[in-house]
């Protein structure tokens, strides 16, 4: 198995109604990569549909003339917005950091893509594999506070916990659960 130097945590935050709830959650304009859940037309189900990122604050890439016409697409729009635990990696303007955001990218795109029934409405990265090996885990937050999530919202069942493309395999591990030792 090829050695994994690139290990990636996310942090979610949402789910967001509005553009405008978003905008109201403090820290939200530090995160750089977001995801956009719905439906689109004769599914039933709501499901991830989209995945970006930007150097902007996410309520303003996704309030763009030509990022709405993509989402007119989706029904029932809710909105997720991720930040990278490492605060240095929120800030995209240099190209290392903009290339290890676009990895991400590419792994949560194409791994939710290939997935069977997938209509995600993304039209890059879509048959493209990550370059190298890399994990990104997904952590879970609430809303409106820097609290925990102890179990994830059934409408980003698709997204794993644990990702990790290596050997031009993808590997996903779900249910991280707290645990508690007592000595």
């Amino acid at each position: 198995m090829s050695e994994i130097k690139d290990l990636y945590v996310i942090e979610w935050m949402g789910p967001y109604n509005s553009l405008e709830e978003m905008y109201e959650r403090e820290g939200s304009e530090t995160c750089c990569i977001y995801l956009i859940t719905g439906r689109v037309a004769y599914e039933r189900a709501l499901d991830i549909k989209y995945v970006g990122i930007t150097k902007r604050a996410v309520y303003s890439r996704l309030d763009d003339k030509d990022h709405r016409a993509k989402q007119e697409k989706i029904k029932e729009k809710q909105f997720w917005a991720g930040r990278f635990s490492i605060a240095s990696y929120n800030n995209l303007n240099t190209p290392s950091k903009r290339n290890r955001a676009e990895s991400v990218e590419t792994l949560l795109v194409r791994y939710l893509t290939n997935l069977p029934g997938a209509k995600m409405i993304n039209d890059k990265k879509r048959f493209q594999d990550p370059h190298k090996p890399i994990v990104v885990i997904s952590r879970w937050q609430k809303k409106m506070t820097d609290g925990q999530r102890y179990n994830k919202p059934s409408v980003l069942r698709k997204l794993p916990d644990t990702l990790m493309y290596a050997d031009k395999e993808f590997y996903a591990g779900d249910k991280m659960r707290l645990t508690l030792y007592s000595e």
